[in-house]
């Protein structure tokens, strides 16, 4: 799963380690900033999946970023990085919403594997989400409708947008898989 990850850092070395270690072992990207008060304009002008950001930074420090990401329902997943990590700084990161807490020095793995955790979190309370979304749904036609679009959308991923594979793995005839799938292009534009 390719994810967009944000970094903020004061210490320039440290998000230069970042960009190596996530351009060489994954397939995600990042964007880095050493000043966290632009933190909110670069959230303004693109989405993010995760955002890995150090605890204390002059300016905005990482829990002032937690807040501003509760403060404006921000859905991105926040992992701290700190090279002054207490229990209660852990505690109160948490309290406000991150996703994970990392002392520094740590190992490129445990960077990763808070990643992927965060990645595939932020992927189930989106489909939690839509799901959710989807029951509010009225009349049950509307409902139906929606459901089967979201449906094929999803398997069609899965099978490389191929039509007629979708249409023999959903049951439905091809013409209305087509339909389903324009509708979803023209949606798009």
């Amino acid at each position: 799963m390719k994810g967009r990850i944000l970094a903020v850092d004061d210490e320039l070395h440290m998000l230069k380690l970042l960009e190596r270690v996530f351009a060489e072992r994954t397939q995600h990207r990042i964007t880095t900033t050493n000043n966290p008060l632009e933190v909110a304009g670069i959230l303004e002008q693109e989405r993010f999946d995760i955002i890995i950001t150090d605890l204390r930074m002059p300016g905005m420090d990482g829990m002032e970023i937690l807040r501003w990401m509760a403060d404006n329902d921000r859905d991105e997943q926040v992992i701290i990085i700190t090279a002054f990590g207490s229990v209660e700084s852990a505690r109160e990161a948490v309290s406000l919403g991150a996703f994970d807490y990392i002392n520094k020095p740590f190992k490129q793995e445990e960077l990763l594997f808070a990643v992927d955790r965060a990645l595939h979190f932020a992927a189930m309370r989106k489909d939690f989400k839509q799901a959710h979304k989807l029951f509010s749904i009225q009349p049950l036609s509307e409902a139906t409708e929606q459901f089967t679009s979201a449906y094929i959308r999803r398997l069609a991923l899965t099978v490389d947008n191929d039509p007629q594979v979708v249409a023999e793995r959903s049951g439905l005839n091809l013409d209305e898989v087509k339909r389903l799938l324009q509708k979803e292009n023209d949606r798009k534009l």
